[in-house]
């Protein structure tokens, strides 16, 4: 419970007593939480649109849910998502690419690439009918624990810094636990549409970490963020048209 709490304090926005004296071994071992921390901004989302449906058109209700969604996040992995595109589009060296990721000025490929993102998001969730509310649900849920297969799957692309801590934390067995579990909790809510979210979007990060990780000789911490939020994407695309 306590590694919950650490990693809901942390990793979100949401209002909640920070525990004491957080050792940087239980921060990072938070990350087997992120599922569940997923799970509770899915249900935030999805009381909200639930109270806010039958009042409001489909694009105001579109902007409120992907507003919502940042003030709930603080954009945490949005940073990472910008960081990513502005070395990974920029057509450099290797070495130059992790220089730009690093900098935390936002170049013009992270403003094009978040504009396409938002857009795309912004666009399926101002679509999103009763029968396909569960979506909300699922979409963080399912995309925290998609980008750990990064994590688990790949070396690490520098030789110090937070991600690397999370990388060398992650074991086989939670990984393969919690993968079952939010397998289960998607085809619940979803239906054959929850599983097969969890079948695509695990193919398609893997193939796109595995291109980068060739490039770079490994990943970074911003691009498990960038993984989240291309994955809550890609969930929504593969869902959305058997909700």
């Amino acid at each position: 419970m306590r590694g919950f709490i650490i990693a809901l304090t942390f990793f979100t926005r949401i209002p909640f007593p920070l525990p004491k004296d957080v050792s940087s071994e239980e921060f990072i071992k938070s990350y087997r939480f992120y599922p569940a921390v997923g799970l509770v901004l899915g249900l935030l989302l999805w009381l909200l649109a639930k109270i806010l449906l039958p009042y409001y058109p489909p694009l105001v209700l579109g902007a409120l849910i992907l507003g919502a969604e940042l003030m709930l996040t603080g954009g945490i992995h949005l940073d990472g998502f910008m960081d990513s595109m502005d070395g990974l589009l920029s057509a450099r060296s290797p070495e130059k690419i992790l220089d730009i990721m690093k900098d935390s000025r936002v170049g013009a490929h992270a403003s094009m690439a978040l504009v396409g993102l938002l857009l795309l998001k912004f666009t399926l969730l101002a679509n999103l009918t009763v029968s396909k509310l569960p979506l909300l649900i699922v979409m963080p849920m399912l995309s925290r624990w998609v980008f750990q297969i990064g994590m688990i799957g790949f070396p690490y692309a520098r030789s110090q810094g937070l991600g690397k801590g999370f990388h060398e934390a992650t074991q086989w067995i939670p990984f393969v636990l919690s993968g079952i579990t939010v397998c289960g909790i998607s085809f619940y809510l979803l239906g054959f549409a929850g599983p097969l979210a969890f079948v695509i979007s695990s193919l398609i990060i893997s193939l796109i970490a595995f291109k980068i990780s060739s490039l770079l000789g490994g990943l970074t911490g911003d691009l498990y963020g960038a993984f989240i939020e291309l994955s809550e994407v890609i969930i929504l695309l593969v869902a959305f048209p058997f909700v």
